[in-house]
């Protein structure tokens, strides 16, 4: 009985270490020589094949940005600016949450991270966990349905199509559970669901959006 409750034990602790939520990594940029934190810098969090693996974000006014539910790794941020000379660190992250500093010195030159931009679109920190037309019903009599949704991260805004590629769609202001009216014709209907955070920053509009997710309702009305 007691190498049973030792192996159960040991196997608990196993699947806790596997499933434990990852921690933050909040990064701050300076200007090197100096306290003035250093707002559009572009900021990647990945490998050397790939920069940006884990995520790519513009910093804040303070000079900040924030990765949230990393994995225990080794990754590599990279901090870059147009005017300065690009700085990389290589950094081990944990379950802990942690904080790097880091500072630009003038000039140029180094890897560009490649972040900032007009329209330029960033990854990391929101997904779509949980999607359902109607909480999940398999019908509805109506036209009008209910798009029920979860999400990590903050989102401002959402778009729904029945095209994967959201080519009928636009973007509007994020709802809790917003009302999506269905296409004429009863039978079956795909729906497409994203969310996105959508921000101005030093004249550069800068977008996370989320990976696309899906649900189907079979419409039978009258």
């Amino acid at each position: 009985m007691k190498l049973i409750t030792n192996i159960m034990m040991t196997a608990l602790l196993t699947v806790s270490a596997q499933t434990a939520i990852g921690a933050d990594l909040r990064v701050r940029v300076f200007e090197r020589g100096g306290n003035v934190p250093l707002a559009g810098v572009s900021v990647c969090l990945g490998t050397q094949a790939r920069l940006d693996q884990l995520g790519a974000k513009l910093t804040d006014a303070r000079g900040f940005v924030v990765f949230d539910s990393l994995p225990s790794a080794q990754l590599l941020v990279t901090a870059s600016m147009p005017g300065y000379k690009s700085e990389q660190e290589l950094m081990v992250t944990s379950n802990a949450n942690r904080m790097l500093v880091l500072s630009l010195s003038g000039g140029g030159g180094g890897p560009n991270c490649g972040a900032g931009g007009p329209g330029k679109r960033v990854i990391g920190g929101l997904k779509v966990e949980r999607f359902a037309i109607n909480n999940g019903a398999a019908t509805s009599a109506q036209h009008s349905v209910t798009l029920n949704h979860a999400a990590s991260g903050a989102v401002t805004q959402y778009r729904v199509s029945e095209r994967s590629d959201f080519s009928d769609a636009e973007w509007q202001d994020h709802a809790a559970a917003p009302v999506f009216k269905l296409s004429e014709g009863n039978g079956r209907k795909q729906i497409w669901f994203q969310v996105r955070r959508h921000s101005s920053l030093n004249d550069a509009v800068v977008e996370t959006v989320s990976p696309a997710v899906s649900d189907s309702i079979v419409l039978r009305g009258n």
